[in-house]
């Protein structure tokens, strides 16, 4: 509220003013993050643009460059990611404190490639991250080995902090478990699988079946999953506020959702969760077709709220 009254004041009094001299540099900061994240863009970029302004904005932007950052694998990774560490290592931040602050992290390996420095830069942004992305693509590396660096002496203080989105593709059981556990489970809001599964023999042990996310009101499923599959009803049994289940799927695999649906795998204390299936738009599917009503008719008899969309893939596939 000071701060609004201030800019209040200025802006009453700012005739003949550039706008420099109106807005002081926590605004001008405010509007800088307000761009980053409005973009696909990695923030570095982004700032390049704002910071030839002038000097007053360069300041004012100074460090912003790190709080969006995006790795793609398809790209040389190797090479972005030194790069981006031998940016790191040059930040007033990381000389005092031996830490780098990004907001959101995105890293896709390419096709059985490693992380190669991920653990590293993990290990430098952990308690500022707010959302993480990481797509495996097949990637060898144990999960154990990409959150090694820096771990907190204390075991009961979470790797990941303040992360509120996680999203996995393409990761096994074994390193899906260590992601989820690594997180503090008063944050986490929403969280995404992609090809990320339990197996569907597995056995959930007492420590994962206790577990309990509050905060977690919105998970999203996309891939093969079959009925006797354990993943989504174990979620929806520790997350006893989801709001939304968002399950993406395509023609073939409909009977094995509706499947699904009917082995009663969703947890009972879910009172009115929303369930969004999206349908890829090349499966020429209309969400009034009568393929999709036995998974309708499941989802009424339940009392859910039910919401069906088709939508556009933009070139990606499901790995089996």
């Amino acid at each position: 509220m000071a701060t609004e009254a201030r800019l209040d004041d200025q802006l009453r009094h700012s005739s003949g003013k550039t706008i420099n001299d109106v807005l002081p540099p926590e605004i001008l900061a405010e509007i800088f993050n307000a761009a980053i994240f409005d973009t696909w863009e990695p923030a570095y970029k982004t700032m390049t643009n704002l910071s030839l302004v002038c000097r007053s904005w360069k300041e004012a932007g100074r460090g912003l460059e790190l709080s969006k950052v995006l790795i793609n694998g398809s790209e040389s990774l190797i090479e972005q990611m030194d790069a981006l560490l031998e940016h790191i290592h040059t930040t007033p931040i990381f000389q005092e404190s031996n830490r780098a602050v990004i907001r959101r992290l995105s890293v896709r390996a390419g096709y059985q490639q490693d992380f190669h420095r991920l653990p590293e830069l993990l290990g430098l942004c952990r308690t500022s991250l707010r959302g993480l992305k990481l797509d495996g693509f097949f990637t060898g590396v144990p999960a154990a080995e990409l959150l090694q660096d820096a771990k907190p002496e204390d075991r009961s203080t979470p790797y990941f902090p303040n992360l509120t989105f996680l999203d996995l593709a393409k990761f096994s059981t074994e390193k899906f478990i260590v992601f989820i556990t690594s997180v503090d489970s008063m944050k986490l809001e929403h969280l995404s699988l992609r090809d990320t599964f339990l197996r569907d023999d597995f056995i959930v042990p007492d420590e994962l079946a206790n577990l309990r996310l509050p905060r977690l009101k919105r998970v999203t499923v996309s891939g093969h999953f079959g009925p006797v599959n354990p993943t989504v009803g174990w979620l929806c049994q520790i997350a006893p506020n989801l709001q939304l289940l968002e399950l993406h799927t395509i023609r073939q695999r409909l009977p094995a959702m509706t499947e699904f649906f009917a082995a009663d795998r969703i947890h009972k204390s879910l009172k009115e969760p929303r369930i969004l299936i999206k349908i890829d738009k090349s499966d020429h599917l209309d969400p009034e077709s009568p393929d999709l009503a036995p998974l309708v008719q499941l989802i009424k008899e339940r009392g859910w709220k039910q919401w069906i969309c088709v939508y556009m893939n933009r070139g990606s596939r499901v790995y089996e």
